[in-house]
């Protein structure tokens, strides 16, 4: 059992479904950067501004569904499958509340928010415009997340491909159609791209239903029969989940604030920075599915009473990651201007964004074991553990970037090495806790 858990084909069988999944999520960014790229550089950086913003709330329902997966698969290394359903069946509650805040909070507060944070009236503009029309996505987006983590916590991922690749796919027919008013839909701009995407996540979200009534789950889970609340149940949830709620937001929000510095500085150097996000994330995804599979490998192994196994796991996990980001690493040294032409056909924002890759590539480095490890400390249940480690991080973070573009005027390429400095500040602090800390 214990080679079967550090072996790479069970890793990947857990993290290639996930890998894709997120391939396929990232997808929609990169396909909404690149059209809106073509519309302008002021569409592209009010994207790039309402897209953190709404990833903001959608991961407030994300880390609650982390929570649910770290239960689910403890259970699952216990062997108490009957207990599952109760888990998922209390699970949404907690995010028809969170969807249900976080929808009023991007209606009603946005205007005056961005009013405040936003120095361009042009940018303001464009930004409120696609989140009036993301935020409709936020409910489905977070039952899409449900259902993934659901998924994760049970080591069955595959289903992972099929539908975010469909979200993918429904994403960029609608996108294109909506923006530039093809197809017989109305030309929205920005809008479109919120549209479309909120269309999108709707469609996966009854793929999910679909599949999940016909395939046996829902039977052999019990799932979705909500016999009895139990109130005992959902405070446990919440006491494993807030912590990694806060961590999520926290992450998410500092680099919110790490491009409204960036905005500060213009137009021009905003659009570039959206530009080099996509690369990143794009390039980020493998190591956001092996740090899924880490945190179901890591509880997974708990439950069963084999805590040695969970180094091994991990180093094993660290490895494959790495190895498979270094490669795409080279790949961005080698053709810089063909991943920078993917997002905008605009050459006057080449040099500067080309100027940027050298730190995006020294951050990616470091990535695959940081996200792993930090995802690993999650796994042990220690979350409020993981919170202190992004604390710390962020901060480290957020001080690097105010003073390296605001103090010093530094170059955007220097402000964008905020990003090693957080992935290093994470591993350091996750590896003295496995080194030191009470987690077994």
């Amino acid at each position: 059992m214990e080679a079967s858990y550090r072996s790479v084909k069970t890793i990947l069988r857990i993290a290639l479904p996930v890998m894709i999944g997120s391939l396929a999520n990232n997808i929609i960014k990169l396909v909404d950067t690149s059209l809106l790229g073509r519309v302008g550089q002021v569409e592209l950086g009010a994207g790039a501004i309402g897209s953190i913003f709404y990833f903001v709330m959608y991961m407030s329902g994300f880390a609650f569904n982390t929570g649910m997966q770290i239960l689910i698969a403890r259970r699952m290394g216990e062997g108490r499958k009957e207990d599952i359903g109760r888990i998922t069946d209390h699970q949404l509650f907690i995010n028809g509340g969170v969807a249900l805040l976080a929808f009023l909070f991007m209606q009603l507060l946005s205007a005056p928010l961005f009013g405040l944070i936003i120095s361009s009236d042009a940018v303001r503009s464009a930004a409120l415009e696609f989140i009036f029309y993301r935020s409709f996505g936020i409910f489905p987006g977070i039952l899409n997340s449900f259902f993934l983590s659901f998924f994760i916590g049970i080591g069955r991922t595959g289903i992972a491909t099929f539908t975010m690749l469909g979200l993918a796919l429904i994403n960029t027919v609608l996108a294109y159609a909506l923006i530039f008013g093809a197809l017989g839909f109305p030309e929205l701009g920005i809008g479109g791209a919120g549209l479309a995407s909120a269309i999108a996540e709707l469609v996966v979200c009854i793929i999910y239903f679909i599949y999940i009534h016909y395939s046996g789950y829902r039977k052999q889970y019990r799932l979705f029969t909500f016999v009895q609340t139990e109130l005992s149940l959902i405070k446990k949830t919440l006491n494993l989940s807030y912590p990694l709620v806060f961590q999520q937001l926290l992450s998410i929000t500092t680099w919110f604030g790490f491009f409204l510095i960036i905005e500060n500085l213009g137009e021009r150097e905003l659009a570039e920075s959206n530009i080099v996000k996509g690369i990143y994330v794009f390039w980020g995804i493998p190591s956001w599915a092996f740090g899924a599979t880490a945190n179901t490998m890591v509880s997974h192994v708990l439950g069963q009473g084999k805590a040695e196994w969970v180094k091994p796991v991990v180093i094993r996990i660290c490895t494959i990651n790495t190895l498979i980001t270094l490669c795409a690493c080279i790949l961005l040294m080698v053709f810089p201007h063909f991943f920078i032409s993917m997002f905008t056909d605009d050459q006057s924002l080449y040099p500067g964004s080309k100027a940027i890759l050298p730190a995006v590539i020294l951050a990616l480095l470091f990535f695959p074991s940081s996200f792993v490890v930090l995802m690993s400390v999650s796994g042990t249940g220690s979350s409020k553990v993981a919170l202190c480690i992004e604390l710390i991080s962020v901060s480290a973070y957020m001080l690097y970037t105010y003073l390296t573009a605001r103090v010093f005027e530094a170059s955007l390429a220097v402000v964008w090495g905020a990003e090693a400095l957080y992935w290093v500040t994470t591993l350091i602090l996750g590896l003295l806790y496995f080194r030191f800390g009470k987690w077994n």
